[in-house]
């Protein structure tokens, strides 16, 4: 992708001896660290993005939708007029179609089924964050099925909660079980209750990796989905909440190949604001991202290393860094552990609890109660502890956690056995 931080091998993991860990880097940033780094992706790809400029007006489309699924020469007349469209602008065109709240389901339908027939990645955002507002269920089976054929999983939730729901419609279940036979390597002999468990290894292999199965393709390098893409992270700048948590939701849905290395390089923008949800949606996707690295090879250590020299976006890098579940990455946050400000020795032990690997339990520290180390510090150490030293008593919450931040971390410990190399 290009403008990304990419890509050489990851660093081999520190081994041998216990060891005094270094001192905390330097504050200081390189000078060409931070930038217009959003604006500068704008403009770079504003030629590959969707068209803002209709193809269609809008009742004119819907009316050659439907004529398309009349049949006869009425049907052959709207698709040669659909199809006299460049892609771009009809995909542009039905999607507003599918965003426009005034638009009853059946026309909503009638847009995902022609985008379902369209093989276009710039699509695939916008397609996802319809899955946060689309409430019709067989409108979403139709959603789930766009989105699959361009390679993504996301609205594998969605046909997993229709199918599970005896009580839902039944046409939702019907159309859903019908998207089930589509799934990429299902068995075409296969009954229901091998689909079923088919949409479910594909569900957990999306969870887990963003791929649909071990054998899944990458994301591709499409200049309309960078665009596209990067349009999403411009959202990162608003000031109202809800454009940050749209992108926030659809760039967390999404293959890592397609958005880790535009957030990194978001990561370097110079707006704290931009810097700050960046990093945040990399720890939103957590262990995907280091499952990613570890395929591709991508230098995740090197951006974090430097990252982490940001006074003022610290906290954010240091959680991203857990996030990821690479033990190699462990070494980089020690430090901060052991000689950073209260709140950066909570963010170290919450980012140790979620990546670090069994070669550095000897290292924690045994923190005593007192204004140096926070209750959520001492108990993601304690939970950590743990499980690398079997001996250990249970541990137990120290007081003044809340029962929020408990059950947070205690998640966070559970989840251990899926970051990128546990086994």
């Amino acid at each position: 992708m290009r403008g990304a931080l990419l890509l050489p091998p990851l660093l081999a993991a520190a081994c041998g001896p216990a060891a005094e860990p270094a001192p905390p880097p330097p504050e200081s940033l390189p000078a060409d660290w931070l930038g217009p780094r959003v604006e500068a992706a704008l403009a770079a790809t504003a030629a590959d993005a969707l068209p803002e400029e209709p193809a269609f007006d809008r009742r004119e489309l819907i009316d050659l939708l439907e004529a398309a699924n009349a049949g006869g020469r009425l049907a052959a007349r709207a698709e040669r007029r659909l199809a006299e469209a460049p892609v771009p602008a009809l995909v542009a065109d039905l999607l507003s179609v599918v965003e426009d709240r005034l638009s009853s389901p059946a026309e909503r339908i009638l847009a995902y089924d022609r985008l379902d027939r369209i093989d276009l990645p710039a699509m695939i955002p916008r397609l996802v964050l319809r899955l946060k507002y689309e409430k019709d269920w067989f409108a979403n089976t139709f959603l789930a099925a766009a989105l699959l054929r361009q390679g993504n999983g996301a609205g594998l939730e969605a046909l997993r909660t229709i199918l599970a729901d005896e009580e839902a419609d039944e046409r939702a279940r019907a159309a859903a079980a019908a998207v089930l036979r589509g799934l990429p390597g299902a068995d075409p002999d296969g009954d229901f209750a091998a689909d079923w468990e088919h949409l479910l290894r594909l569900h957990r292999s999306w969870q887990l990796e963003r791929r649909l199965g071990p054998d899944g393709p990458e994301a591709p390098d499409d200049r309309g989905l960078r665009a596209e893409v990067w349009r999403m992270i411009a959202r990162l700048r608003s000031q109202p909440l809800r454009p940050v948590d749209d992108a926030r939701f659809v760039l967390s849905r999404m293959r890592c190949g397609a958005v880790v290395p535009a957030l990194l390089e978001a990561a370097r923008d110079e707006s704290l604001y931009v810097r700050e949800g960046a990093l945040q949606t990399l720890s939103w996707i957590g262990y995907p991202v280091g499952h990613w690295a570890e395929r591709s090879g991508a230098d995740l250590l090197s951006f974090f290393r430097t990252a982490l020299r940001d006074r003022r976006a610290r906290l954010r890098v240091l959680e991203a860094l857990g996030a990821t579940g690479s033990a190699q990455a462990a070494e980089l946050a020690l430090p901060w552990l052991l000689a950073g400000t209260r709140d950066e020795r909570t963010a170290a032990a919450d980012a140790l609890l979620r990546c670090a690997g069994p070669g550095l339990g000897e290292r924690l520290p045994r923190p005593e109660p007192g204004p140096a180390w926070s209750p959520e510090a001492r108990w993601s150490l304690a939970l950590l502890r743990a499980e690398l030293d079997p001996t250990a008593p249970p541990p137990t919450p120290p007081p003044g956690l809340a029962s929020g931040e408990q059950e947070r971390r205690r998640r966070w410990a559970a989840a251990r056995a899926r970051r990128p190399g546990a086994g």
